[in-house]
């Protein structure tokens, strides 16, 4: 007769609470050096504008800006082009004839302002300036929008072949200061402020209020 062998009791495992688990501290916990900030962004094309030219930059600002002129207004609908996009303000088509038209006076006084001359309307005010657009945009508004954006090109693709003929140097012409600079470096930003107008009145933001 076998005698039944005796099995030893299993061994009991006691549970580790999760607290008492070593984990690896972080590496700035160690006194590791934290990671060095990522440099700031250089600014928006800077690389073209490292070793540029004051006429070089001032045609390259200029032709940034009419394309967000370009940007604004494709697209749009004739409909929409005839209504004002504020209370009181100018149609889509007014500035259209309003950007053609301060090119045409600068190829008016292109030879005036390079020869040193101030620019016709420098220091008049607000007001006056008012008066002398209504007086540029009234035999213009029986145009057709179609025919308001070929006429806004065409006045700027001229404005740039004369820009083109004006030597880079001397350089003292194209930094502002010069009349003649000064007479060309407001046009970025008036392209920029203008189609800016046309796009908030577009998405129905609030547009901005000034001319």
């Amino acid at each position: 007769m076998r005698t039944k062998r005796a099995v030893a009791p299993k061994r009991r495992t006691r549970a580790v609470p999760a607290s008492a688990v070593r984990r690896p501290r972080p590496a700035a916990a160690r006194g590791a050096r934290p990671a060095a900030a990522a440099p700031p962004s250089p600014p928006a094309f800077a690389a073209q504008r490292a070793h540029a030219t004051s006429r070089e930059e001032l045609l390259f600002e200029m032709a940034r800006a009419r394309a967000a002129v370009k940007a604004a207004i494709q697209g749009l609908a004739v409909a929409n082009a005839a209504r004002p996009i504020a209370r009181g303000k100018w149609t889509p088509l007014e500035i259209v004839l309003h950007l053609g038209e301060r090119d045409r006076v600068r190829l008016e006084e292109f030879h005036r302002t390079l020869h040193g001359q101030p620019r016709s309307w420098a220091g008049i005010s607000d007001a006056e300036q008012a008066v002398v657009n209504e007086q540029h945009l009234a035999p213009l508004r029986a145009l057709s929008w179609d025919s308001a954006v070929r006429r806004m090109d065409s006045l700027r693709e001229q404005l740039l072949l004369r820009l083109h003929d004006v030597p880079a140097l001397p350089d003292d012409v194209w930094q502002r200061g010069h009349a003649f600079a000064d007479m060309l470096w407001a046009l970025p930003e008036h392209d920029r402020h203008h189609a800016e107008q046309i796009k908030q009145a577009r998405i129905g933001e609030p547009v901005l209020t000034e001319d």
